[in-house]
């Protein structure tokens, strides 16, 4: 009897202490359960917050359908002048009654172009076009219309004169001197060696007496081709490339001139 009594007693307790030991771990599980949930919070609270979200779509100011983005009238205006402009000048070159606009020797002169006096062809296959300023064994200077180039010799295949075509009037010898009492008549040749037809030639000779005094002065037109310029003029003046030309000059002379030597100049124009 007291050993079922005591059996019991030990089996009660035994069954406490097991019961106790559940609550024991179930609070302890609970407890760390609530640790993780306020790390997690912490670590939570702790990260960068996100930025805020931008409206990236802006608003555009429209214009009113009846107001232009330019001015218009200011344009056709300019559009209006520049069109009759044009109407006069194709007006002018159609019907050819207009003398064309003349320009004065003296501000052409003024005008620094450079003469296109050389041909440079290159190994590569390039030409170059100007005047050569400068030389040496190793290259050259070339003064073009944009610059000037300086160009190794040894790129150089030829160098060539390229002159562009022009008229050049020349007498041809001296001209015969036939010596009257009242008068001295002057004959010779004149010849255009150059590459373009000269206009309105001219021969001036010049009698001087031996203190260097002109004592006269006087001209005479050639009797060359027969040519009608742009502006409806006629003449035969004109000498084409290559033509030779005879001229004479007569001379009345004073009592007591006397004529020690003569000049000669030849003039012309070039004319379309």
């Amino acid at each position: 009897m007291n050993k079922l009594i005591l059996s019991l007693f030990i089996f009660s307790g035994l069954n406490a202490q097991q019961t106790d030991s559940l609550k024991v771990s179930e609070s302890d599980s609970l407890k760390i359960e609530e640790s993780k949930i306020v790390s997690n919070q912490d670590s939570i609270s702790q990260e960068t917050p996100l930025p805020s979200v931008r409206n990236l779509i802006i608003k555009k100011e429209k214009l009113d359908s009846d107001e232009p983005f330019f001015e218009i009238k200011s344009s056709i205006e300019l559009l209006h002048q520049q069109v009759d402009s044009l109407k006069k000048v194709i007006s002018t070159y159609e019907e050819g009654k207009g003398a064309m606009p003349t320009i004065d020797e003296d501000l052409l002169n003024l005008i620094k172009v450079p003469q296109l006096r050389h041909r440079i062809e290159l190994q590569n296959g390039t030409v170059v076009n100007g005047e050569i300023i400068e030389e040496d064994q190793l290259g050259v200077i070339i003064q073009t219309s944009i610059g000037q180039l300086a160009i190794e010799k040894d790129k150089i295949i030829d160098i060539m004169e390229d002159l562009p075509p022009r008229a050049k009037v020349e007498i041809v010898g001296e001209p015969f001197v036939d010596i009257f009492p009242d008068r001295e008549e002057i004959s010779g040749s004149i010849k255009n060696i150059g590459t373009k037809r000269a206009d309105f030639v001219r021969v001036i000779a010049n009698l001087w007496s031996p203190t260097t005094a002109l004592l006269h002065q006087d001209s005479v037109f050639i009797s060359g081709q027969n040519q009608k310029y742009f502006t409806g003029i006629k003449s035969d003046a004109a000498l084409e490339p290559g033509s030779t030309i005879d001229f004479k000059l007569i001379f009345p002379l004073n009592e007591g001139d006397d004529i020690s030597y003569r000049t000669y100049e030849v003039r012309w124009e070039s004319y379309k």
